[in-house]
Formats: C-alpha cells, structure tokens, sequence
C-alpha cells in the first residue's frame, strides 16, 4: 500500500488545505487531533510492515496491531515492539542491494554515538521533509518573505540544512546559507547579518557562546529570533538556561529551539510564547517511556519514542531514539493543544556517574554557560583502571586569573556536588576537541 504523502484531513472539515498544511491542527480539541493520528498510523503500518526494516516479523506486528488503542492523553501502542537504531543498518544494506525504491537523496545520522547511518529519501520523502520544516518554521515565527541566515551545514548527507532549505522554500521564505564558519567571529557574522540584513538566524547555539559580550556599537540588531539546533536552549523548569538569555542579551533577540533526528525527519518546534517543542500531529506520535519499556506520564523524563507517520523510504515504528525528555501536556501560553518536547537532557548513553554522582552534559553545561568567567567550554568523556567515569572539562575564560579558575570551580562544585577535572585552555585548543570529534561539532566527547 501506498502511504499519501501528506494525509488528507477529514472530509467534513471545512477549511481548505491551505489552512490544514499551516499548522491550524496544532489548536484542534485534543480528540480530534488524537483520531487523526489513529486513521494516519493504520496506513503508516500497511507501508512499514512490507519494509525490509519489518517484513520479516510482520505476522509478530499483526498480532499485536489490534492493542494500539486511543487514549485521552495519546496513542497507547500496548506490546508492540520497538524499534531500536541497532536494527536499522542491516535494513538500510538490503535497500542498497537489491531494493527497486526509488530513492532521491541519501542522507545520514551525525554519528554523535556510534558510525553514522544512511537514511533514504523518496520524493515523497523530500516533500514530507519540506512541509514538515516549513510548519516548524512558521511556528517559530517565521513568515512568507522573512529572510533567513543559515549556519546549519549542508554539506556531507547532513540532513539538517537540507531539511531547513526545503522549508524555507516551501514556506516561501528566503534564504543566505553561510555554513558553521559564519560563527568563527563577531566581524563575520556581522559582516553578513548587516549585508542581508535578515530577520532570522538559524545555528547550533554554542557556536555563537564565544562571541557574548563582544556585542560592539553599530552591530546588527535587527533579528527577531534566533531558532537553535541540536542543543537544549531551556531548563527542565520549561524557561530559557543560561545559554539562551548570553544570546538573547548580546544579538537582541529571543532564542528558540527545534528538536528532530534524521531517522524520522519528524520535527518539534516553539514559537515566542511557546514552552517547549509542539509535536505536528499530522507527522508523528511520541511517547515517553523508562528503562523497561513503560510509558511514563507527562512531565516524567525517559526516553523519547518516536513513530514518524508518512514515511516511505525507511518507515518506522515505535523508534527509540536515545534521547531523554519529557513530554508535557498541560495548557500551553501559545493555546495550541498538542503535546510539547521539553529540553532533551542528554542521550541515554551520555549518562555519567562521577564518584556516585549521576550528571548528564547538559546540566553541566548550564553551570558554565551561566557563569560570567566561562567564554566557552566542552566535555569529554572517558574512564579510568578501575572502569569509572571520568569528566574532564575544557573552559575557555574571558580572564584567565586564579579568582577567576577559583569562582568557576566553586560554581561547579555548588551544583554538581563533585569537581571533575578541568583543563583551562584558549579558544584556539577548544575548537580543536570540539570539531576533532567527528562529523559536526560537539561540545560534549564521549570516549569512554
């Protein structure tokens, strides 16, 4: 069976298809989204049980196809199994083989915990992508003849730029695409944000930490919003962490943030008054769940599930993707009705145990980003004789004065209650353990 590429709404709703594709079913009474999602997940299933990825355990999935229920608070799939990233290479081998899809573009993972993974792309694939990116981004704000720095890359199968290309074009917004160099200083991104004069900027928000407070007179003022990739830009209390608020102060304009992997090209955005990612429900379903599989309640953090709807090159279902979250359900500020993605915690295995202390990179981050002493910093992950965790820090300070080293580390020992060790270093020694690491720059290595 053939899965529509953009699933129609139903035929008693009145409003055009133009008004269902700009997001107007992110404000729908939670039944009515929650029942479309169950008529669109029946033919996402038809298509995903002929994949090589399910075909071979199709009768174990039709046996449990009858529990996937419709809840008050979402989907409830009862024992159908997950998906883990671990299944997904052998599938993607047999499409590579001897498979007739017609693919139009090979993209992969960044590889953050393990060797990156080819994902395949339909024509229908890349328009699903398009719609997907273009209602994310006008959530965010974004409007038809904005302008948009791009300092996402879009080179080397990522996905990302790709993906926030396609968006930009079907929402029928313009584009600069300058790549991850454009942060490398003040002079050069504002040499380009005052030639474009653009109203948005699109980056991974640590590239920009180097240069707060280095904001100079006649700088370029004229965003409306910073929308970040890849990084958590909130608290778990749902308001923006200290990364967010250095950039808010030094380029004038809100942070946003967008969460999405490249398995499931499903994305969850905000916009200015929002708390958290809106899930599209027209594109995917999510569920939280614990170490043993369990569907944990709203506002509860576990890992994030992902069942991209509408997918024909690598379709899945019930996709872990190793993230930690939670989801909350509670009235949003914006009135949309769907479920929103707190900031993502850290990956499952990113989890560290520091002399009995567990810390994720992420609150570690918070600590630095937030300290007035830290320019810039990093983390790598590696482990001692005995097989313990060890956390060594890279922090860059504006002024490198032992008051300076003293008040971080107190910062540090205040929250996390354990001293890692810290390796004082420049700017230069920073971004070579940053981008030395792999395909994209990371700001957390883990080498244990």
């Amino acid at each position: 069976m053939t899965v529509p590429l953009t699933p129609q709404p139903p035929a008693n709703d009145s409003f055009q298809t133009r008004r269902w594709r700009s997001g107007e079913q992110h404000f729908w009474p939670a039944p009515r989204w929650l029942a479309l999602q169950r008529r669109i997940l029946r033919g996402h299933m038809e298509h995903a049980l002929i994949s090589p990825l399910y075909r071979p355990r199709r009768s174990r999935y039709l046996a449990w196809a009858n529990e996937v229920k419709t809840g008050a608070a979402g989907i409830y799939f009862g024992n159908l199994p997950f998906t883990s990233k671990e299944q997904l290479p052998a599938a993607v081998d047999q499409i590579l083989r001897d498979s007739d899809l017609p693919v139009r573009e090979w993209v992969t993972t960044s590889g953050t915990l393990g060797g990156p993974l080819s994902v395949p792309l339909t024509r229908p694939d890349l328009d699903r992508l398009a719609a997907n990116e273009a209602a994310a981004l006008a959530l965010a704000g974004i409007r038809p003849g904005d302008l948009v720095l791009s300092t996402v890359a879009m080179d080397r199968q990522f996905v990302a730029g790709l993906a926030y290309w396609l968006g930009l074009q079907r929402l029928g917004a313009g584009a600069v695409r300058a790549g991850p160099l454009a942060c490398a200083s003040w002079d050069v991104l504002q040499e380009l944000l005052k030639r474009y004069r653009p109203q948005w900027l699109i980056t991974v928000p640590s590239l920009l930490l180097p240069l707060c407070g280095q904001r100079r007179r006649g700088g370029y003022r004229g965003l409306r919003g910073i929308i970040g990739i890849g990084e958590a830009t909130r608290g778990q209390n749902l308001l923006p962490n200290a990364m967010a608020k250095a950039l808010a102060v030094t380029f004038g304009a809100p942070v946003l943030n967008t969460y999405a992997s490249t398995e499931t090209c499903a994305t969850f955005a905000e916009g200015l008054t929002c708390t958290g990612g809106h899930l599209n429900p027209q594109l995917a379903i999510c569920e939280i769940i614990d170490a043993h599989g369990v569907p944990l309640p709203p506002g509860a953090p576990g890992e994030v599930v992902v069942t991209p709807l509408g997918v024909q090159g690598l379709p899945l279902i019930r996709f872990r993707t190793g993230d930690i979250a939670a989801l909350y359900a509670d009235p949003c500020p914006c009135g949309r009705t769907t479920p929103r993605l707190g900031p993502v915690l850290g990956r499952l295995g990113q989890l560290l145990k520091i002399r009995g202390v567990s810390v994720y990179p992420s609150t570690v981050f918070n600590v630095l980003d937030g300290h007035k002493n830290v320019a810039d910093s990093a983390a790598v992950a590696t482990r001692d004789a005995a097989g313990g965790d060890v956390l060594t820090l890279h922090v860059q300070l504006g002024a490198d004065t032992p008051d300076a080293r003293a008040a971080v580390e107190a910062g540090i020992r205040a929250v996390l209650r354990v001293l890692p060790v810290i390796n004082y270093c420049d700017g230069a020694g920073l971004r070579a353990i940053k981008t030395g690491a792999g395909r994209k720059p990371l700001r957390f290595v883990d080498r244990r």
